[in-house]
């Protein structure tokens, strides 16, 4: 069984309207500096969370598709507000409302496949993943994770999408404890939090798995039936990473004449592009450091 990331809702918040406002967190990894050369034109992100709140005025644009692989009554609607939240993060639009996500024209896929209850199976997950590798993704973003291994059959999908050239990425967890699955997947890239100082946060998992660090915690993004809020946890940290490689990968492209970088490539890519916390190196706490965007070529 899977679970979202357990996150906190420290308020609901309305943006002032006519301002786009760029959160503590992206200014923390040099966003600014990136979109002078990229926005994450044409990249697709999926996002495998509770569903999306399609219409919110800072998403509806870049959300091209949806589904619910959880049989749930709401359908696709998010009644937990954290896929929508999480979806903000990736790419909510630069429209003059609210506020803006990494990757602000990056596009989104979103699958439903944790229930109203912030829980889902297996089955779902692969079901997700398998319309994500149908819908020639090039990211998918999963802010959830379990404790015990999952079954081979995951795993299995998961190197079958890596090998057509999707990027995963996933949260280590918000239990302060081991890293959790599927972050715990060597094709995965495990993506731990910190806070305004830089520090980590006392939930944030920590291990060998642990790739790379971003902003976790009183994150601004979108939230359900139309609102914002301000969330903590790793599932906020690992869309900023999403956002990012969306962000690596249309650059990329605009250099080498519309190529694609290997799944591998875009794993050593981040661990140049980052600033070191913790102890020298990567480390379990910090992974390689908290992502660097002002680094992008």
């Amino acid at each position: 069984m899977f679970k979202a990331a357990d996150y906190v809702v420290r308020q609901v918040v309305s943006p002032e309207i006519g301002k786009d406002l760029i959160d503590w967190g992206l200014k923390a990894i040099g966003v600014e500096l990136a979109w002078q050369k990229t926005k994450g034109e044409g990249i697709k992100v999926a996002i495998l969370d509770t569903g999306i709140d399609e219409d919110h005025p800072d998403l509806i644009d870049n959300v091209k598709e949806y589904i619910d692989f959880t049989n749930s009554p709401s359908q696709y609607e998010d009644m937990q507000g954290h896929g929508t939240h999480v979806a903000g993060i990736v790419a909510a639009m630069d429209n003059g409302i609210g506020m803006v996500g990494v990757a602000p024209k990056a596009e989104l896929y979103c699958a439903k496949v944790l229930g109203d209850n912030g829980k889902g199976g297996f089955e779902a997950m692969i079901r997700g993943i398998k319309w994500a590798i149908d819908r020639k993704v090039d990211i998918i973003s999963m802010s959830l994770g379990t404790s015990s291994r999952p079954p081979e059959v995951l795993y299995q999908v998961i190197k079958q999408a890596t090998a057509q050239g999707i990027v995963f990425v996933a949260a280590t967890g918000n239990e302060n404890s081991q890293v959790c699955y599927p972050a715990a997947y060597d094709e995965v890239i495990a993506v731990s939090a910190v806070d305004e100082n830089m520090q980590h946060p006392q939930f944030s998992n920590h291990g060998i798995e642990n790739e790379i660090c971003a902003p976790g915690v009183n994150i601004l993004s979108t939230y359900k039936e139309g609102h914002y809020a301000r969330l903590s946890g790793t599932s906020m940290a690992t869309p900023i990473i999403s956002g990012a490689i969306a962000l690596i990968l249309a650059r990329y492209k605009q250099l080498h004449n519309g190529a694609k970088p290997s799944v591998s490539a875009v794993h050593e890519l981040l661990q140049h592009m980052v600033k070191d916390l913790g102890a020298q190196g990567r480390d379990e706490v910090y992974g390689a450091g908290i992502i660097n965007l002002a680094l992008l070529p």
